[in-house]
């Protein structure tokens, strides 16, 4: 087998003085083109790391139909979910919200017990939108569900920086790219809704040219021969679209490779400049946290996936210590932060009596 990734960790001094100064909120999105990339666990754990770095955090499951996201946090029949919000029995997201051991992150639940929730009128699905935008937090986390419906190619529009989650594998690569493909035409058919020589030209491109080696931007070329500024707007609009890939499960240096060449076909096909925003190593203890209901970062926060996950937070979505102890690069404190909750919180000895047993 070949060697695994070796994160390497910087040495940099530790800092004290805290920081007064909180990034503006950000939505950030998790999806991808199929299930069983792990999408919900790096949702739960990106999360934690968050709210260990001294933010504000809202973990939201906009898996509807198949939510699972509060499984990681041992709420097995959680007493309030996002479909008392959709039903009208809860105002507002707030009030279907749920604490986590971590007083920094909360938890809204998604809404598998509500047959039809997985396809959202358009007025209710907008009103998700505005109360998810509405939540005060530093960070909401969307945990997405598989596929392209447009309930989940919407809810990752919301932010321009969303994360791709996608396995080695070369199905899921397919997938992976199948879906900010279908992003992108989204994207493309809500921006011109109402100019019907545009949209007429976007859907022709997408049955003919679009299902084989069509370029977008060859779209984008003939939307010129229909309204320059239309094809302006489309231009820009795709430029300010950057996903950021995230590649689960890796277990060699080559299936790294991969996704550097995944990067440049999106770039040549789709006209949108992904992000690699890091990798994460295929690793048992993730099995093991899954099965005790706890979040890795947690449950092994020195297991080498965990590691990956904190240098992703740190060094792939750019997030800095809120209270200034460790530098970006020193992924290596967030385990001695983790720890440090486990303890405080009283379940780190319980999940260790746990695994042993």
């Amino acid at each position: 087998m070949s060697a695994q990734p070796v994160m390497e960790h910087n040495t940099a001094p530790d800092r004290t003085a805290l920081d007064s100064k909180v990034p503006e909120k950000g939505v950030i999105p998790v999806a991808g083109g199929k299930g069983g990339t792990g999408k919900s666990t790096l949702t739960a754990n990106i999360g934690v790391g968050l709210a260990l770095l001294g933010y504000r955090v809202i973990l939201v499951d906009g898996d509807l139909g198949g939510a699972d996201l509060h499984l990681f946090f041992d709420q097995v029949a959680p007493s309030r979910s996002l479909s008392s919000f959709l039903t009208r029995e809860a105002s507002s997201l707030k009030d279907v919200m749920l604490s986590t051991s971590h007083q920094n992150l909360k938890l809204i639940c998604g809404g598998n017990e509500l047959i039809g929730t997985a396809n959202l009128p358009f007025l209710v699905k907008e009103k998700l939108m505005r109360h998810v935008r509405g939540l005060e937090a530093d960070f909401v986390v969307l945990d997405l569900g598989a596929g392209t419906a447009f309930n989940t190619l919407d809810l990752f529009s919301m932010s321009n920086h969303g994360l791709v989650v996608c396995t080695p594998q070369p199905h899921a690569r397919v997938d992976a790219y199948g879906f900010i493909k279908n992003v992108v035409y989204r994207k493309l058919r809500r921006a011109f809704s109402r100019n019907k020589a545009v949209l007429d030209r976007i859907d022709h491109f997408a049955r003919t040219s679009g299902r084989r080696s069509g370029r977008i931007r060859e779209l984008i070329d003939e939307l010129a021969a229909v309204d320059v500024g239309a094809a302006e707007q489309a231009a820009a609009d795709l430029r300010c679209l950057r996903p950021r890939l995230v590649l689960n499960q890796v277990r060699n240096r080559r299936q790294l490779e991969d996704a550097g060449r995944f990067i440049r076909l999106v770039e040549e096909y789709l006209s949108v400049s992904m992000e690699y925003a890091g990798y994460v190593r295929a690793d048992i203890n993730i099995v093991q946290a899954c099965e005790r209901r706890r979040p890795l970062l947690l449950d092994n926060p020195g297991s080498p996936a965990a590691q990956d996950i904190s240098s992703l937070v740190l060094n792939g979505l750019g997030v800095a210590d809120r209270l200034q102890r460790f530098g970006p690069v020193n992924d290596g404190k967030m385990a001695d932060i983790a720890r440090a909750h486990t303890r405080a919180s009283g379940t780190y000895e319980c999940a260790r009596e746990g695994a042993r047993k």
